[in-house]
C-alpha cells in the first residue's frame, strides 16, 4: 500500500454473547459487561442482563397498550387542569421569605464564643437520649418470652431486657429435622410414625381416626391454605412433630408454626373438606372451635405466629357460619396481634445481631403478608375500608420466594394430572404484589361516595383510576411464565395458579364496575368500562369451568364466592344494558342471563363446602328472580314471550336424589325455589329451559303497554305485579352494587314511567 494511503477500517471485536435486551431486539451487542453500550445509549441499564437461562421479555398485549393510552390521556387531562390553575395564580415576590429559612447546625455556633446547645445534653444519660430521639427499638420481654416492638410513644420501651435473659429462638425437640408424615393413600402406617400422639390436643367428643384427620390436612394444604399461604405445610408438619413427639409428662415445646390452638382452629374450618358428613357437621366443627378458644389465654402468655394464624382461622370459621360480628372480632384480634408482634417491620437488623434466625425472619414476613392479603379480602367482602397491617410502612419486602420448596411436587391423583412443581411461594409473592394494587382499588372505590364533584375532581379520579388500571396491566404482563395460564397448559393448572388469575380479574371488576353506567363526557379519556368488566367476568367463568372440571369447585378457597358473585353482577348489568334501547339485543340478553345462571350454579357447587357461598348464591339468584326478571319482562312484548316459551315443561327440582342428580336435575333458579345440593342445575342448561311457568302465564299481562314495548322475552315466569297510576312499581336500582357518586350517573334504565316514547338509548 502506498505511503500515506488510508488503512481500511479495522473490524470491531466479535461479541460471543449478547445481553437479553439485544437478543430480544435482535440488534448488535458489543458484549461489554455488566452493561453493554447499546443499553447504556438507550437508557436500559437496569434491564441489561446476561445469561442464556433468563427468559426473554414477553410481548406487550393489546390490553397493555390500551392501558398505556388511557393512562397518557388521563395525565394529559390532568396536566391541562394544572396549567389552567397555574394561569389563574397571582404570583408574588417571595424572596423575602428566605430570611426565615432555618439555619444549619454549624450556623448556630455563636461568634462571640457562646456554647452550643448540644453542650446542654449529657450524652451519658440514656434516658435523655431515649426521650428526645424518636427511635424504634427492639425490646425483649421476660414475661412473654418473645420479641415485642414498642413505638416511640409507649412507656414500655424504657424497660430494658438483656438478650441473655430470654432466648428469642424457640425451644425445639431433639430431632429438629423430623416431620409429621400424613397418612394418606399410598402411605403405609409403618412409614408414618404410628406411635406419635397426633390427637393429644383434639377434643375427645369428636370420633376421628388418623387417616381421616390426615386426609383433611392434605386437602386443606392442596386447595385452601395455599391461597394467601395461611399455613406453610412443611413448617406446620415439622413443628407438629416437634410438639407431639415429646411425652405428655414433659412441657410442650413452643413452636411458631404449630400450637394446640392452631391445630383445633384449623380443623374447625377445614373439616368441611371431608367426605364424612359427621366431620362436616356444624356441631362437630364447633367442638374444635371451642377447644381452640379455650387455649387463647395460654397462647397469649407467649404469643407467636401460630396465635396470629389461629385467630384468623377462627375469624373465617365464624364468617362462613354467618356470624359476621364474631368473625370480624377474631380477625380484628389477629390483625392487631400481628402489629403488636412487629410482623410488618423488616427484621434484617435483628437477624444480623443474632436475635432472629433467617427462618424466623421469613416466617414473620409470610405472616405479615398473609394477614394483609386477608384484610383486603375482608374489606371487599363487607364493603369497608382496610384497617389491617399498614401498607406504607417503609422497608417491608414482598414475600420471600423459596425456589427449593417450590420444586416440591404438587400432585392430586383424582385430577389425572402428572406431578408438577408447586410454585406456592412464587404464587404468594405475585398475590401479595397484586393485593397491594387491590388495596388501592378498595380505597378509591370507597372514596367515590361523594356528591357534587367539580370537574377538576373528576379529572383527578380519572387519572387515578387509569393509573391503577395500568398497574394491573403491568402486573399481568410481568407475571412469570411458570404461573401464566395459556390454552396449552390450562388443563393442568394447579389451584394456586388458578386463584392468582381469579384474583387479577376480580380486581379488574372491582375497579371498573362502579363506572359501568357512566356516560362518556367531552374531554374525558374514553375508557370502556363495560368492555373491561365483561372481559373480566367471562375470564372468571372460563377459569371456574377449568377448576370445576379438574377438581370440582367443592375443593376451593372460600374467597371463590366473592369472585363468582362479582362476575354475576356484571352479567346482570349486561342483561339490563341489552334491553336499555328501543332495539333489544336478544342475543346479548340470552348470553348474559345464561352466564349469570352459570355463576349461580358455580356458587352452589362451592356451597357444598362453604355455607356462605350458598347464601351468596341465594342473593344472586334473588337478584335475578325478584329484581331483574320483572324489569326485563316489562320491557319485552308478549309476542316474543310466546315465541320463546319452551315447548316442553321440565320436571320440578327434587325428583331425583343422589350424586347422579348433580348432572341430570333441571334448572329451576328462576322459579323462586332455592337450590339444594342434590338438585342444582346442570352446567350448560339451555337458556329457554330455565323455567316452565311461561307456558302457563296469561298473554295479557301487559294490557296497558301493548304495542309500546319492542322486542320480547322467553325465559321467566311473569308474576302479576300491581300497578300505580297506570305505571308499574319502581324498578330495581342496580346502583346497589355500583358507586353512588352522582357524576357516574346511576342507572336510569328502569325509571317507573310509561315506556312509550322514551329514548332509552341516551343512557348508553
Amino acid at each position: 500500500m502506498p505511503k500515506g494511503a488510508s488503512h481500511p477500517r479495522a473490524r470491531k471485536p466479535y461479541a460471543t454473547q449478547a445481553c437479553t435486551v439485544c437478543r430480544t431486539k435482535k440488534s448488535k451487542c458489543d458484549g461489554v459487561k455488566p452493561v453493554c453500550g447499546s443499553c447504556v445509549s438507550s437508557g436500559r441499564d437496569d434491564e441489561c442482563l446476561w445469561g442464556r437461562d433468563i427468559a426473554a421479555r414477553k410481548p406487550r398485549t393489546e390490553a397493555h397498550f390500551e392501558a398505556l393510552r388511557k393512562r397518557a390521556d388521563s395525565l394529559q387531562a390532568y396536566s391541562e387542569l394544572l396549567e389552567g390553575t397555574l394561569a389563574k395564580c397571582v404570583c408574588q415576590d417571595v424572596s423575602a421569605h428566605f430570611e426565615f429559612r432555618p439555619q444549619q447546625s454549624e450556623e448556630l455556633d455563636c461568634a462571640d464564643g457562646a456554647s452550643s446547645s448540644s453542650e446542654f445534653i449529657d450524652s451519658d444519660e440514656e434516658i435523655t437520649q431515649e426521650l428526645t430521639v424518636p427511635a424504634q427499638r427492639l425490646k425483649l420481654d421476660n414475661n412473654l418470652g418473645g420479641l415485642l416492638l414498642h413505638g416511640i410513644t409507649s412507656p414500655f420501651r424504657f424497660i430494658n431486657r438483656l438478650p441473655h435473659e430470654v432466648s428469642p429462638i424457640t425451644d425445639v425437640a431433639e430431632n429438629s429435622d423430623a416431620s409429621y408424615i400424613l397418612l394418606v393413600d399410598g402411605v403405609d402406617i409403618s412409614d408414618a410414625d404410628p406411635d406419635i400422639d397426633w390427637s393429644r390436643y383434639l377434643p375427645p367428643e369428636v370420633v376421628l381416626d388418623r387417616r381421616e384427620h390426615d386426609k383433611i390436612l392434605d386437602l386443606a394444604f392442596k386447595f385452601f391454605t395455599m391461597w394467601c399461604l395461611r399455613i406453610v405445610p412443611s413448617l406446620f408438619l415439622r413443628d407438629m412433630h416437634r410438639a407431639l413427639s415429646v411425652p405428655r409428662s414433659q412441657p410442650t415445646p413452643r413452636t411458631p408454626h404449630y400450637s394446640p390452638m392452631l391445630h383445633n382452629a384449623f380443623l374447625s374450618l377445614c373439616s368441611v373438606l371431608s367426605d364424612d358428613l359427621h366431620m362436616r357437621d356444624t356441631k362437630t366443627r364447633e367442638y374444635f372451635a371451642n377447644a381452640a378458644k379455650a387455649c387463647i389465654q395460654d397462647e397469649c402468655q407467649r404469643p407467636d405466629i401460630s396465635l396470629v394464624h389461629a385467630l384468623a382461622f377462627l375469624g373465617t370459621y365464624h364468617s362462613n357460619n354467618g356470624d359476621r360480628i364474631m368473625g370480624e372480632l377474631y380477625f380484628g384480634m389477629c390483625s392487631r396481634i400481628s402489629i403488636s408482634l412487629g410482623l410488618g417491620v423488616d427484621p434484617t437488623v435483628w437477624v444480623k445481631s443474632g436475635l432472629l434466625s433467617h427462618e424466623q425472619m421469613v416466617s414473620r414476613n409470610y405472616a405479615h403478608w398473609t394477614i394483609f392479603c386477608m384484610d383486603v379480602c375482608w374489606a371487599s367482602y363487607f364493603g369497608r375500608e382496610s384497617y389491617g397491617p399498614p401498607l406504607d410502612r417503609p422497608k417491608i419486602p414482598l414475600p420471600f420466594v423459596d425456589s427449593e420448596s417450590d420444586q416440591i411436587p404438587w400432585y392430586y391423583p383424582p385430577a389425572n394430572i402428572p406431578p408438577q412443581p408447586n410454585f406456592t411461594s412464587l404464587a404468594f409473592y405475585e398475590s401479595a404484589s397484586l393485593f397491594v394494587i387491590a388495596h388501592k382499588i378498595i380505597d378509591v372505590v370507597n372514596g367515590l361516595r361523594l356528591s357534587g364533584c367539580p370537574r377538576d375532581e373528576l379529572i383527578k379520579v380519572d387519572a387515578y383510576v387509569t393509573k391503577i388500571d395500568l398497574e394491573l396491566n403491568n402486573w399481568k404482563s410481568r407475571i412469570p411464565p411458570q404461573l401464566d395460564i395459556t390454552q396449552g397448559n390450562k388443563v393442568k393448572s394447579t389451584p394456586q395458579r388458578l386463584m392468582l388469575h381469579f384474583e387479577y380479574w376480580w380486581c379488574s371488576i372491582l375497579l371498573h364496575r362502579p363506572f359501568f353506567n357512566r356516560r362518556p363526557r367531552h374531554g374525558h379519556p374514553d375508557v370502556n368500562h363495560v368492555k373491561l368488566c365483561k372481559r373480566a367476568a367471562e375470564s372468571i367463568l372460563e377459569l371456574a369451568e377449568t377448576w370445576s372440571s379438574l377438581y370440582t369447585l367443592r375443593y376451593s378457597p372460600v374467597t371463590m364466592l366473592q369472585v363468582l358473585f362479582s362476575a354475576g353482577t356484571v352479567f346482570i348489568l349486561l342483561a339490563l344494558q341489552a334491553t336499555a334501547s328501543l332495539r333489544i339485543a336478544h342475543g346479548s340478553l340470552k348470553t348474559a342471563l345464561a352466564q349469570a345462571e352459570r355463576c349461580v350454579r358455580y356458587l352452589h357447587e362451592v356451597g357444598q363446602t362453604w355455607s356462605s357461598s350458598t347464601r351468596t348464591a341465594d342473593i344472586l339468584s334473588s337478584m335475578l328472580n325478584d329484581k331483574l326478571r320483572p324489569i326485563i319482562a316489562r320491557r319485552l312484548s308478549p309476542k316474543r314471550l310466546e315465541d320463546l316459551t319452551p315447548a316442553h315443561t321440565p320436571e320440578p327440582p327434587g325428583t331425583e336424589t343422589g350424586a347422579s342428580s348433580l348432572e341430570s336435575s333441571p334448572a329451576q333458579s328462576f322459579t323462586g325455589l332455592p337450590y339444594t345440593h342434590s338438585s342444582f342445575p346442570p352446567y350448560a342448561a339451555p337458556y329457554t329451559e330455565l323455567g316452565a311457568e311461561w307456558a302457563q302465564m296469561p298473554m295479557d299481562y301487559f294490557p296497558q303497554h301493548h304495542g309500546n314495548v319492542q322486542g320480547g322475552f322467553g325465559q321467566y315466569p311473569v308474576p302479576l305485579y300491581p300497578t300505580v297510576g297506570g305505571n308499574t312499581l319502581p324498578e330495581w336500582d342496580s346502583s346497589e352494587f355500583l358507586s353512588t357518586i352522582d357524576w357516574i350517573e346511576p342507572p336510569k334504565l328502569w325509571e317507573h314511567q310509561n315506556l312509550a316514547g322514551i329514548d332509552r338509548s341516551r343512557h348508553f
